[in-house]
């Protein structure tokens, strides 16, 4: 399964909101990547999209975070 199938398995049901999330974090994953940066920590994906919408790091790893961990 590629990262693009597993993010759209994810988007199914969600909200919009949920959509756009995991959308931004998505980006901000294949920024690192290309960048040649394996730090996909919690902390650093919240601060790179604070700008993008990403909730922050505590908001993430709360029970209510738990689809955006994948």
């Amino acid at each position: 399964m590629t990262p693009e199938e597993f993010l759209e398995i994810m988007k199914e049901g969600a909200s919009n909101k949920v959509k756009e999330t995991l959308d931004s974090i998505y980006e901000i994953c294949t920024e690192q990547k290309d960048r040649g940066i394996n730090d996909f920590s919690i902390a650093t994906i919240a601060k790179l999209g604070a700008t993008r919408g990403v909730p922050k790091a505590q908001s993430i790893r709360n029970k209510s975070g738990e689809k955006y961990k994948a």
